[in-house]
């Protein structure tokens, strides 16, 4: 199925989050053939995934986030009736539980000001989470833009991020750094070759993007402001407001 989504024309990271999302779903069956699906296994699969606590958070999932390993998974099932290792869809019948948030939570304009001013105290330290929600604050990049960054992206003497592979055509484009956060680029770009990350992770080698949400979470509560993902940061308002107004 890798295979088939590459074939598609699917970024790596796209794949990889394909992927985690369907062992996350089929976790309690990886073993077993996938003909062993019934359709009232099926549905006890999504059953437990949207009602048993999550290990990492010990709540249950959001209804987003069921919602879309329930789709993904789907997708994924009529693939395999495609290539007929089973002859239907056992998720078919299966509907998402629970009511879908539209738009994110977003910070007002005088708590991204707190929230600007935690990040470079912080990032002063060397620290690179600081530097990452700034980005999604300042220049209103997304989590996964951030953590894939390399030196040869960042251009024209730090003053240019350019972003060539992105969702969509209209996403890829070269973003104004704002002066403030410059020194920072330029100083994680020092004597590592061009194809290197800006944010390398220690252990993996690649942050996944869920790091600078998990970053942002930090930073606002370190600043004492309701606490958004990584996302909310690319907020219109926000975002228009720090870029013409903060930086008096």
């Amino acid at each position: 199925y890798r295979g088939h989504m590459a074939s598609k024309g699917n970024k790596p990271d796209s794949i990889d989050n394909t992927a985690g999302k369907l062992r996350r779903f089929f976790a309690p069956v990886l073993d077993s053939p996938i003909v062993r699906v019934t359709k009232s296994r099926a549905a006890a699969l999504y059953e437990d995934l949207r009602t048993v606590p999550s290990e990492r958070t010990g709540k249950p999932l959001s209804a987003d986030s069921h919602r879309n390993m329930l789709a993904e998974s789907k997708t994924f099932l009529t693939w395999c009736v495609e290539q007929r290792w089973i002859g239907s869809n056992p998720l078919a019948a299966v509907k998402g539980m629970g009511k879908r948030r539209h738009g994110k939570p977003q910070l007002r304009i005088d708590e991204a000001r707190k929230l600007r001013v935690v990040c470079h105290a912080e990032a002063a330290t060397g620290a690179d989470g600081p530097v990452a929600v700034l980005m999604g604050l300042l220049m209103g990049m997304r989590a996964g833009e951030i953590v894939s960054r390399t030196v040869r992206d960042l251009d024209d003497g730090g003053r240019l991020l350019w972003i060539p592979d992105a969702k969509t055509d209209k996403g890829k484009r070269t973003i104004e750094i704002p002066e403030e956060l410059q020194g920072y680029l330029l100083a994680r770009a020092v004597d590592k070759s061009p194809d290197a990350l800006l944010f390398p992770a220690k252990r993996r080698g690649k942050h996944w993007r869920d790091w600078v949400r998990e970053e942002s979470h930090r930073l606002c509560e370190l600043g004492g402001v309701p606490v958004v993902c990584a996302h909310s940061l690319r907020g219109f308002v926000a975002t228009v407001a720090i870029q013409a107004d903060l930086a008096s």
